[in-house]
């Protein structure tokens, strides 16, 4: 028996003052975030990145989508000005204390220097503390990746 999961209206939040939108994955999402990470897996994978490991083809993007293997973490695709898929950012409550998530996310490289991580770290995190009920967010980063412990620490998280 198989479980599908779809979502019919997607949590869109918008942020035009930032230059960007953040929307929930769709499944008409899948083409656009195949293509990013297909055409970027050396990058995602500098730093012990799983995301190309976890999506070889387009058929798993897919999967993603309808059937997440964890139905409460929120995955939004960041979208610029222009509407192109930008990147990803994602929010994933803690098992033991859902007043507390993981922030995860990745930019292509094509996009990185714009400001378009931090600003979707923002409109994440502000979203998360006023309509989530959130009252702690914390990000995990690779010791090497200076660029992503730089847009946490601009966007406010502290080193701990």
């Amino acid at each position: 028996m198989e479980k599908v999961l779809v979502v019919d209206n997607p949590i869109e939040i918008p942020a035009p003052h930032f230059g960007i939108s953040l929307r929930q994955f769709a499944i008409s999402d899948a083409p656009q975030i195949f293509v990013l990470i297909n055409n970027n897996r050396k990058h995602f994978e500098q730093f012990g990145d799983t995301t190309s490991e976890k999506y070889k083809t387009l058929a798993d993007v897919e999967d993603s989508i309808l059937h997440p293997k964890n139905e409460e973490r929120l995955r939004f695709g960041i979208w610029n000005e222009s509407q192109e898929f930008v990147g990803s950012i994602n929010l994933t409550p803690d098992e033991k204390n859902k007043k507390r998530g993981e922030v995860g996310y990745y930019l292509s490289p094509q996009h990185t220097g714009k400001g378009h991580m931090l600003n979707a770290l923002l409109t994440l995190t502000t979203h998360a503390f006023t309509k989530d009920g959130y009252e702690e967010l914390y990000g995990k980063v690779h010791v090497d990746n200076r660029a992503s412990q730089k847009v946490l620490m601009k966007a406010g998280f502290k080193e701990t």
